[in-house]
C-alpha cells in the first residue's frame, strides 16, 4: 500500500514537472508557431507553396514556426508562367513575452530559481515574430501575420501602350494645333479620323 502510494506520488510529481516544462508564457500566449496569411496580388490562379507543399491558390493560410521567421520562403507559380520565390529574412523579438516568462514562469528547485519558461520559450522559438518593417509583411494580431506578394513571374496579358479615350486624344490634338505643331488642315483631318472610330 505504501509502495503504491509512493508510485502514485512519483507519477503525479513527474506530471506536474512535465507540465511546467512544456508550458510557458510565450508558448501559451502566441505559441511557437504563427498563422501566415498569404495573398498574391492580382493573381487569383497562382499556386502558393511553402516548405515544398502547395498551401493555396491566390490566397493561403498556414502555420509557420516563429523561430524560422527570418528564413521564411514562399514559392508562387501561375500555370504557364515562371516560378518566383519570396524570401523573408528578418524577425523581431517579442519583448513582452520575455517579461511575462520571467515574471510568471520561474520556479525553484531546492531554493534555486529555475526559469522554466525561459528554457521552453528559448527552445521552441516563441520569443520571435515576423518583422513588420520588412516589405510585404504586416501584423494582424500577435498570432496572425499577413504576407502580400507582388508576383511578377507572369507577364500581363496586354503589354501595349495604354489607349487614351477619344476626348483625351482630341484635347491633345487641340493642344498641338494651339502650339502651332499642326496646321488647321492636319488638325481637321486627324479630328475626323478620331470621331469616325
Amino acid at each position: 500500500m505504501i509502495h503504491t502510494l509512493f508510485k502514485l506520488k512519483t507519477k503525479l510529481g513527474i506530471l506536474v514537472i512535465s507540465s511546467m516544462l512544456l508550458s510557458s508564457c510565450g508558448v501559451i500566449i502566441g505559441g511557437s508557431k504563427y498563422y501566415a496569411h498569404v495573398t498574391v496580388e492580382n493573381h487569383p490562379k497562382a499556386v502558393i507553396s511553402y516548405d515544398g507543399n502547395a498551401k493555396g491558390i491566390g490566397e493561403a493560410d498556414f502555420l509557420a514556426p516563429r523561430k524560422d521567421a527570418d528564413s521564411f520562403s514562399i514559392t508562387v507559380k501561375e500555370p504557364g508562367c515562371d516560378e518566383q520565390v519570396f524570401d523573408f529574412t528578418e524577425k523581431s523579438f517579442r519583448g513582452w513575452t520575455l517579461v511575462g516568462t520571467l515574471v510568471t514562469w520561474t520556479g525553484t528547485i531546492g531554493g534555486i530559481p529555475v526559469p522554466w519558461g525561459l528554457i521552453v520559450d528559448g527552445a521552441s522559438g516563441s520569443f520571435w515574430k515576423p518583422n513588420v518593417y520588412e516589405s510585404g509583411v504586416s501584423k494582424i494580431n500577435y498570432k496572425n501575420f499577413h504576407y502580400s506578394l507582388n508576383y511578377t513571374g507572369c507577364p500581363d496579358k496586354y503589354n501595349g501602350p495604354i489607349l487614351k479615350t477619344k476626348a483625351e486624344r482630341l484635347t491633345e490634338l487641340k493642344r498641338l494645333l494651339d502650339e502651332g505643331i499642326l496646321t488647321l488642315e492636319e488638325f481637321n483631318a486627324e479630328k475626323k479620323k478620331i470621331l469616325a472610330e
